[in-house]
């Protein structure tokens, strides 16, 4: 039996992202990805005799405009944290698809480590890169 696969790919007017329980409409971009640690184990011989597995880290990148940063941080300290830095959240990833089936990525207590500013001569707006760290990252939820 023969499967058909539907090759479109997501675009970005395919995704939303939620933070604090709600979509974040100043976003510009995210990258994220988890990492797991891994070595060849040598013995006797020239060739390893095992592929030992060591810890895992996620990360990544949110790409948001300066007022989306500006509304982000002074909900932090609205709740009574110093800025956006001491906030643990969770961060969801949602792609939909025409036919109504939504995959969610749900990064699990994101953490920003820098809060950059940049702004130069002939900029129409100011987009800024956040990088964070994470505990985990569940992928492919899907939700009809």
């Amino acid at each position: 039996m023969k499967m058909r696969i539907n090759a479109r790919e997501y675009a970005w007017g395919d995704v939303s992202i939620v933070l604090f329980g709600q979509p974040v409409l100043g976003i510009r971009g995210i990258d994220y990805n988890q990492k797991k640690n891994k070595e060849a184990l040598y013995a006797a011989g020239r060739y390893p005799k095992s592929i030992q597995h060591g810890r895992r880290e996620s990360e990544g990148t949110l790409t948001i405009l300066q007022s989306e940063l500006i509304a982000l941080n002074k909900s932090a300290i609205a709740a009574g944290y110093t800025d956006i830095l001491d906030v643990d959240m969770d961060i969801q990833v949602a792609y939909a698809d025409a036919s109504g089936i939504t995959t969610i990525d749900r990064i699990v207590k994101a953490s920003f480590t820098e809060l950059p500013q940049a702004l130069k001569e002939g900029d129409m707006n100011q987009e800024i890169a956040i990088p964070f760290v994470a505990l985990d990252i569940e992928f492919n939820i899907t939700k009809a």
